[in-house]
């Protein structure tokens, strides 16, 4: 059970939904659980793999889940705590995390822990924690944006592909502050689709904070020619 501190009268839901079970074993289940107490209100879901071949993998990769997600309810409980005096009567702070599946194949599965948090003022704040793992991998792990590629200048061709994106897109990709640009400060910011590798940048690096998440995303297929034979797009 998650941890949540301090929690007064509190309601604790739990359930299981979005199991997928693909043809080598793997699997992923999404648990959800909600709580709230008299200042706050939390919604959060866990994934859960089972089924890898590497089963120390597996419980490591499920407990540094559930870790991250405990971690950010123990921090917004801190801060609820502390806001709860001056907020609007009727008003709490809230904490919602998400795992949004981008891509759930029988080789890779990318998916984004989506953590939402409100404490006052005009609007909350909004976190993107990435993942992509080759799962049918003899050591599978959180890949790097650098893994995928063969050629050592991947990081000069995606800025190029951007760079040509934002020209050729200038409605979606107006007003903004800089040129958007990977380095190495920032290439784990990625996640990958069935067709597509997606770059981004969370809100305020590039524009204000209603644009939202800056999003590139880039068919695999065009990257074919750098990428390593096993992450090609092949259909």
């Amino acid at each position: 059970m998650l941890l949540y501190k301090r929690m007064v009268a509190g309601v604790l839901a739990i359930v299981l939904t979005g199991c997928s079970v693909f043809s080598d074993g793997y699997s992923t289940t999404i648990k959800k659980e909600e709580q709230e107490t008299e200042y706050s209100s939390v919604y959060a879901e866990i994934i859960e793999f089972g089924g890898f071949k590497n089963k120390e993998y597996q419980s490591e990769l499920n407990l540094s889940v559930q870790k991250e997600v405990e971690d950010a309810i123990s921090a917004f409980d801190a801060l609820a705590s502390e806001a709860s005096g001056a907020l609007p009567k009727g008003v709490k702070s809230s904490l919602y995390i998400t795992q949004n599946v981008k891509r759930n194949t029988t080789d890779i599965v990318s998916f984004i822990t989506e953590v939402y948090t409100y404490t006052g003022g005009a609007h909350g704040n909004t976190v993107w924690e990435p993942h992509t793992i080759n799962v049918i991998s003899e050591n599978p792990h959180n890949l790097s944006l650098g893994e995928l590629f063969r050629d050592k200048e991947y990081m000069k061709k995606l800025n190029v592909i951007i760079e040509r994106m934002v020209t050729e897109n200038p409605d979606k990709y107006s007003e903004l502050w800089q040129k958007p640009e990977i380095t190495k400060e920032n290439e784990d910011r990625f996640y990958m689709t069935d067709t597509e590798l997606v770059i981004f940048f969370p809100p305020y690096d590039l524009s204000y904070y209603a644009k939202g998440f800056i999003e590139f995303p880039i068919p695999i297929s065009e990257l074919n020619p750098i990428l390593n034979e096993e992450f090609k797009q092949t259909k």
